[in-house]
């Protein structure tokens, strides 16, 4: 059984070699191209069969036997760095990159089936998170000259959500099984002091992690819904990687006066959601807010992540041929400006546990986008058949964090992305 989920998600994962796709922290901000096109809402508005992951409770809302749902979304992601050191004198002593990440192609596969009037099933397989960066130059890391240490890093994610729900016009309950598999690499190069190269990293490691997602609804008047929803956290851990790459800085070499190893745990966190959707004739205004809990996740709350407050809104048009719609979404930057004077290996002269934080949070992990503009719509090319388009801008935001005592001095992290998603729907 393990092996075939393992091969259905590397299938999936195939469709594309990138992962810098962070939105909300690591987190899309929905799945489908109508949730997407109205700021990532779903926990109130029920948008199809993907609600599996949103709020499974919606899925009793579903109007036809069966509906079936892919969604491919092509997306880009500009993240640049510019450092004060970390270069010979010669060449201004900081270094400027754009990482060289490309365009990425994120599956969203969804289908319900209604066994009664009031019990439907769900199955789902989603790409639903990642992030990473490529500082490759070509160039070996050496003293005085150690520029962003060739980092580059991938994080992927996909869930399997087979669920449940039982509803009637006035509530609505809902469950869904997830099956989580993950893949993390961390490389960069780096010096022995000596004029040696040396070379952090294992490759790609990969395990599954197993969690919920509970939701409910209930609609005091027709025209509103009232929507609740909590994801649990899914544990998982990254052979040989985050050990790794924290212990070439210090962190668990000096047991009386250094800082603790860090563990290969990296565990995507619990969320709780609410939503309100109102419907008046054929206008859908619909409101989300939901809090995402990096805090208590191990190994963000390692990297010292904040738990991040998410606020989506969507408005939709629709008649019987056509709907479009918009929206924004807003989560607030989880990722602090680390200032702990900490000594990673309590030796004066070398790293601080903040600036080492800072370089691994905004060069090799930067999530820090903010705000997401949407927009989109849908048409029916048939009795049973939509085609659904969505497009979402994250405009730029720009960071300046110390990294002085890790050889880089300041550096400034630029990130903006760009998304488009297309959707097939049938419904019969």
């Amino acid at each position: 059984m393990k092996k075939t989920i393992k091969l259905a998600v590397v299938a999936a994962l195939a469709l594309g070699t990138t992962s810098a796709f962070a939105t909300n922290g690591d987190h899309m901000i929905g799945f489908s191209a109508k949730s997407r096109a109205l700021g990532g809402t779903g926990i109130a508005n029920f948008n199809g069969a993907d609600a599996a992951l949103t709020n499974p409770s919606l899925l009793a809302k579903s109007k036809t036997t069966n509906s079936f749902s892919f969604a491919g979304t092509m997306f880009s992601s500009s993240v640049k760095v510019k450092s004060t050191d970390g270069a010979p004198a010669s060449s201004g002593n900081g270094v400027s990159r754009t990482s060289d990440e490309g365009m990425s192609m994120i599956p969203a596969i969804a289908l319900s089936h209604r066994l009664s009037d009031t019990l439907v099933l769900g199955l789902g397989m989603y790409g639903t998170a990642g992030m990473g960066t490529d500082w490759r130059d070509g160039d070996a890391p050496a003293a005085g000259n150690i520029g962003l240490y060739n980092m580059r890093s991938s994080l992927m994610l996909m869930q399997f959500a087979p669920s449940i729900a039982y509803g009637n016009e006035t509530f609505g309950v809902g469950l869904t099984a997830i099956v989580q598999y993950g893949a993390l690499s961390i490389d960069y190069d780096t010096h022995d002091g000596k004029g040696n190269p040396a070379h952090v990293g294992n490759g790609m490691s990969n395990d599954f992690g197993y969690g919920f997602q509970l939701g409910g609804y209930y609609n005091p008047i027709k025209s509103l819904t009232i929507g609740a929803s909590y994801k649990s956290p899914i544990d998982m851990e990254y052979k040989d990687q985050v050990s790794s790459a924290a212990g070439a800085f210090g962190y668990g070499t000096n047991p009386n006066g250094g800082m603790a190893g860090y563990s290969d745990h990296l565990e995507q966190p619990a969320e709780f959601g609410l939503g309100l959707a109102y419907t008046m004739d054929k206008m859908t205004y619909t409101i989300d807010a939901k809090q995402v809990q990096w805090k208590d996740a191990k190994g963000y709350e390692d990297f010292g992540w904040d738990n991040q407050n998410v606020y989506a809104l969507g408005i939709k048009y629709q008649t019987d041929l056509f709907w479009v719609g918009a929206g924004f979404n807003y989560g607030e930057n989880p990722v602090p400006n680390n200032k702990s004077t900490k000594l990673v290996d309590g030796n004066p002269k070398h790293n601080t546990h903040g600036d080492t934080m800072n370089l691994f949070n905004y060069a090799m992990f930067p999530a820090t986008v903010e705000s997401h503009y949407t927009v989109g719509g849908g048409y029916s090319v048939a009795e049973d058949m939509t085609i659904d388009l969505a497009f979402t801008y994250a405009p730029e935001v720009s960071d300046t964090v110390s990294a002085k005592t890790v050889a880089v001095g300041d550096i400034t992290t630029k990130h903006s992305q760009n998304a488009l998603t297309l959707a097939i729907s049938f419904d019969f």
